[in-house]
């Protein structure tokens, strides 16, 4: 792979990749150099953010992971899904935990590339080469068994700087218990990659609380169906058990947005929160479906309102293809695009479309030039080309005599649009987040070690009010490392203690953060301690002391309520 490397460059800015072909073509005959582009667009970008992860990175995860569907050994029919179900939980955890995963489409993508079947169950030798492809850090993979009502899974990790396969882990429970299963596993694979992994055991297995398995099941079969009505009605179905399930509600969105439901598309991504990690997603096929319906100006709010979070070429161009439907004039997200990625051939046609409707012929000229020299057989940009070298020419000769009024406006019947941009590059995305993750770090590195903590705690906070357990103790127990005498850090830790059920660790963590200094959050988490164990002197006590740092706060008036509430209900 280091030739390979050798050819590639990558931009900081967007997490994408550019490949660098001088010369390639010589070396392997075109198939192959095809099928290597088409693999390192994919990996590349992410194998340059691990190793930033492996540098910058808070915890130094710097782990690439591949999770290979589990193969079943059991002889009962219709559990073949389960397989699948290992690396949509496997890689959440991954994820969760710091890791950085390939995603399902991009397994599959490089499975047929590599012309093996998608549904394939690899030898460790075809396994190895995939991994060697992809150039992964470790390959996940295992088998999964159902006898009498039990299920029992069993991974393996092939680590592949060695090479060397990891001892065998394994979680068994009752069938029902399946999530149990599969968070058990993670837990343990997570562990065996990174035996420094600080976050507490309960706190991991707590990130999947409340996923129904049904619901999970029917996402799982709505995903993996290879049926466009048969994957809409398990996703419905999967939604209609759990109408919260964030993945699902995407899933089923993209369904009727590839089925042209675009207001079944819109409704449906608009019941995913702004707060979900996959709100960005949504919001971009949201915009699509918008633009496909006539709804310019909906459209362009929804590619806004990404772009502020990941201002990446393909939002952009979107942003200005619904601004120039409009009336309005799109010509400077389309310049952002190109300067962003200068490779992409329809950046340039549809910013030559923009400064020619604004009758701005040289630029339009010189942008269709370079869409042309990336796509010379083009027949469409090739006969916009030709419309504006009658219009330069036109325009230069009104310049210099007394022209018509109409001379050098260009041909009225003669209006191309721009070109959408109908894919999200969730990889892109991923890498550009990262990206901007590895950005704040660096900052937060530079500031005193009691304002990095303060940072980190209101990081925590934020996926702790999102139920992010597993996120939010990351940060936590980051700022303990920066800062060991952070009120905050201990308050948090206290509130995920809390939520994980473990009491006597909450208290601790609570006591320990107020002898520090007295804070809402821990006085709040001792007080509903209290009132779970009708403890209600106690509970009131600290409500009260909640309230002398904030008259007003709402939380800890609701306790001193209940207190009432439940004081009157004792005989």
């Amino acid at each position: 792979m280091e030739c390979q490397r050798r050819v590639c460059r990558t931009s900081i800015i967007t997490g994408s990749v550019r490949l660098s072909t001088v010369h390639f073509s010589k070396r392997v005959p075109s198939f192959l150099g095809i099928l290597l582009l088409a693999l390192l667009s994919l990996t590349l970008g992410l194998r340059n953010v691990a190793r930033a992860a492996s540098t910058n990175g808070p915890n130094g995860d710097g782990h690439l992971i591949l999770v290979l569907p589990f193969e079943n050994h059991s002889t009962q029919p219709g559990l073949d899904w389960i397989g699948e179900s290992f690396p949509t939980i496997l890689n959440e955890r991954f994820h969760s935990a710091g890791f950085l995963t390939i995603r399902r489409e991009d397994r599959q993508y490089s499975l047929q590339h590599l012309g093996l079947p998608a549904g394939l169950h690899p030898t460790h030798a075809t396994i190895y080469r995939i991994a060697q492809t992809l150039d992964v850090d470790e390959v996940v993979l295992g088998s999964y068994r159902v006898e009498n009502g039990q299920v029992t899974a069993t991974a393996r990790i092939l680590e592949m700087r060695g090479p060397r396969m990891r001892a065998p882990l394994q979680e068994s429970a009752a069938l029902n218990q399946l999530l149990d299963v599969e968070d058990g596993l993670a837990w343990q694979l997570v562990r065996q990659i990174d035996p420094r992994f600080a976050v507490e055991k309960q706190t991991f297995l707590a990130a999947g609380h409340g996923l129904r398995l049904d619901a999970f099941e029917n996402y799982i079969r709505g995903e993996t169906e290879p049926g466009i009505e048969e994957q809409i009605r398990h996703l419905n179905a999967a939604v209609q058990i759990s109408p919260d399930y964030a993945p699902a509600l995407l899933a089923l969105g993209k369904a009727y947005f590839s089925h042209q439901q675009y207001k079944q598309a819109i409704d449906t991504f608009a019941r995913i929160p702004r707060s979900n990690p996959r709100a960005l997603e949504a919001q971009f096929y949201s915009g699509l479906a918008d633009l496909y319906t006539g709804q310019y100006a909906q459209a362009e709010s929804a590619f806004s309102a990404v772009a502020a979070v990941l201002p990446l070429p393909e939002v952009l161009n979107n942003q200005g293809v619904a601004l120039n439907r409009q009336g309005q004039n799109g010509t400077a997200l389309f310049q952002r695009a190109v300067l962003l990625d200068p490779q992409n051939a329809n950046d340039w046609f549809n910013l030559a479309v923009s400064e020619r409707r604004f009758q701005h012929f040289t630029k339009a000229l010189e942008a269709v030039k370079k869409s042309l020299a990336l796509r010379p057989d083009d027949n469409e940009a090739q006969h916009l080309e030709q419309h504006l070298l009658t219009e330069v020419h036109s325009s230069a000769e009104s310049a210099s005599t007394a022209a018509p009024p109409n001379a050098g406006k260009g041909d009225d019947m003669y209006e191309p649009l721009e070109r959408i941009a109908r894919t999200y590059n969730e990889t892109s995305f991923r890498q550009a987040a990262f990206e901007m993750d590895q950005m704040r770090a660096l900052k937060l590195q530079s500031l005193p070690p009691t304002q990095q903590a303060a940072a980190l705690c209101k990081e925590g906070q934020s996926y702790t009010d999102q139920g992010l357990l597993l996120e939010a103790e990351r940060q936590f127990q980051q700022a303990l490392i920066a800062d060991p005498n952070s009120a905050l850090a201990h308050a948090g830790l206290a509130q995920i203690r809390e939520f994980t059920g473990n009491a006597t660790a909450a208290r601790e963590q609570a006591m320990t953060s107020l002898q520090l200094q007295p804070n809402i959050a821990a006085y709040l988490v001792l007080a509903r301690l209290d009132l779970q164990q009708r403890q209600f002197s106690a509970a009131k006590e600290f409500a009260q002391s909640a309230l002398h740092l904030d008259t007003k706060n709402s939380a800890a008036l609701g306790i001193l309520h209940a207190i009432q509430l439940q004081e009157r209900q004792v005989p």
